[in-house]
């Protein structure tokens, strides 16, 4: 006969949180869903999911939160841009969005694109001479 173990607490995962308060023991194959903090993005390309399952004592699956970008007007000023449809003093953009970009007036670009994609936190900013 086997016996089925429980889990405890699931466990924390970086920059998330459950969804619903969690419980001290969980059955095999309950699981627990989670939801990623604000302007971080679920990653839910295989083999990542927002669920943790309890499988005989071990909490099993995998949950990933992708990074923003920021982008703050010192940064901008440093490589001669600005962005091209807002006036904010910081950017936050979600991993996977793009940010537009416009050469301070008077300055030419050199290089990459004025369009640039966020990937998990990291975002190239074009420059502008």
């Amino acid at each position: 006969m086997t016996v089925s173990r429980k889990c405890g607490p699931p466990p924390p995962v970086n920059n998330a949180d459950t969804v619903e308060m969690t419980k001290q023991e969980y059955s095999t194959g309950e699981g627990v869903e989670y939801i990623c903090f604000n302007k971080y993005t679920l990653d839910t390309s295989p083999p990542f999911s927002k669920y943790l399952t309890c499988q005989q004592g071990e909490w099993s699956g995998n949950i990933k939160c992708l990074k923003p970008c920021t982008v703050t007007v010192e940064e901008m000023n440093e490589r001669g841009i600005e962005l091209a449809f807002a006036d904010q003093q910081k950017l936050f953009a979600p991993h996977d969005d793009h940010i537009t970009f416009t050469c301070q007036r008077g300055k030419i670009l050199v290089g990459f694109s004025l369009r640039q994609k966020c990937n998990d936190g990291v975002i190239t900013l074009p420059k502008c001479v």
